[in-house]
């Protein structure tokens, strides 16, 4: 096992308290990150819906560091759009111990995709936000084209929505050529139960018993409402038990805040003063170390290619 050098004691990162954290098996993957800035060298899209605080590459590993894990996969945030110049910037400076998930335009060439692969990206994400239900086609047809696209490379695609985007299209997803990931627990916002009434929890490990469908047990905090993994309890043991072997964790690092209610694309938005350390010791507590290793070690392993 590999305990943090910081054993005993927590450290600031951006601001933000983290506690040690429990201890982790060698080569620990946290597998949803994102880095942000300088806007000077890495501008963001005129489009974008919130403008982050700087969060650089020195500063994850600051945190990484401080928690015990060794890899690490950056996923482009909504800000860039699809210029991935910092995710690949970012894969370079990190070096063998990172991976990336990409945003791309529909029409991205193969030499484009080529040159990313050996970067070190090893899918593209599609955010379908919470109105899929009202273009549902154009939803399904976004997402059977940016299959077609990656299929060629093995990459995999990574999918950020809510529960009901979730069920507008969940019976194409095991039906791809690639492999899919779901976000934060699928959209998933349990509350004292095992599900939240929408039957998204059911839907999910109908998805994973297939095999082709994995899901990302990352930030508690927009799942449930306590904002903890003590708070997603049966939720975290249905998937578990479903499928251990197609379960990942990430931290969401640096836990960009707002809401699209409340964002402005001009004035910083404050990240979140997550406890990343304290969030890794309540996961630690729903996982014996069998699962632990799956979720933390053996599946990133298998997904992303170390």
């Amino acid at each position: 096992m590999s305990a943090p050098p910081s054993e005993g004691r927590a450290v600031q990162v951006l601001g933000t308290r983290h506690s040690p954290g429990p201890d982790l098996p060698d080569h620990a993957c946290d597998t949803h990150v994102h880095v942000f800035g300088p806007a000077h060298r890495h501008p963001y899209a005129a489009d974008r819906g919130y403008l982050p605080p700087d969060a650089l590459p020195a500063d994850l590993r600051a945190l990484h560091r401080h928690l015990g894990i060794t890899r690490t996969v950056l996923v482009q945030p909504s800000p860039y759009g699809t210029d991935n110049t910092r995710l690949l910037d970012g894969l370079r400076t990190l070096g063998e111990a990172a991976r990336g998930v990409a945003v791309i335009d529909p029409g991205a060439g193969s030499r484009e995709l080529r040159a990313m692969d050996r970067a070190g990206v090893r899918g593209v994400r599609v955010n379908l936000g919470a109105n899929t239900s009202n273009d549902l086609e154009r939803a399904r047809e976004r997402i059977r084209a940016t299959a077609r696209t990656i299929a060629p490379f093995g990459w995999h695609l990574d999918l950020h929505l809510d529960a009901a985007a979730l069920a507008a299209v969940d019976d194409l997803l095991p039906r791809l050529p690639v492999p899919v990931v779901l976000d934060h627990f699928a959209g998933i916002k349990p509350g004292a139960g095992t599900d939240d009434g929408t039957g998204s929890l059911a839907r999910t490990c109908r998805l994973l018993e297939t095999g082709r469908v994995w899901v990302k047990l990352s930030a508690p905090y927009r799942a449930a409402a306590g904002g903890s993994y003590d708070d997603l309890g049966p939720a975290l043991a249905a998937l578990l038990d479903t499928r251990a072997d197609r379960a990942l964790w990430g931290s969401d690092w640096p836990h960009t805040g707002g809401s699209p209610a409340t964002r402005h694309p001009d004035r910083v938005e404050p990240f979140l003063p997550v406890d990343d350390g304290l969030s890794l010791t309540r996961l630690r507590a729903h996982l014996d170390a069998s699962r632990l290793r799956h979720v933390l070690v053996d599946n990133p392993a298998t997904l992303y290619g170390w």
